[in-house]
């Protein structure tokens, strides 16, 4: 609904068996829709990822290092703020100097009903 709160659970996992360096992870988020500054503040400062961008429709996250066989949950807290319905642009994870080797996963759909 308008003005509601919503949670997009984001899993990134490292399926190697190796420590790996600079994870990224790029999640589409669908119009309407906003993420909330604060929330990716503390998820920073729990240690849950190292640094976040927002850009446009994107929330990017990054990750020093991430450990062999790990997988991180990060729970993004988003504000429903414009009603319709919406489909994000595709999300994606890849180590940040090997761009080349994205994992893609469809975009996330959601309807926002009016208040």
């Amino acid at each position: 609904m308008e003005g509601g709160a919503t949670e997009a659970n984001v899993t990134v996992t490292n399926k190697a068996k190796e420590v790996v360096p600079t994870p990224v992870a790029i999640v589409g988020i669908p119009g309407g829709l906003e993420p909330r500054h604060d929330q990716l503040k503390e998820l920073v400062k729990k240690g849950t990822i190292d640094a976040y961008e927002v850009i446009g429709r994107e929330v990017v996250l990054y990750w020093r290092t991430m450990a062999a066989d790990a997988k991180v949950d990060v729970p993004l807290s988003l504000i429903a703020a414009v009603p319709g319905s919406y489909t994000g642009p595709a999300s994606r994870a890849y180590l940040y100097y090997t761009d080349e080797h994205k994992q893609w996963v469809e975009g996330v759909k959601v309807s926002i009903t009016p208040k």
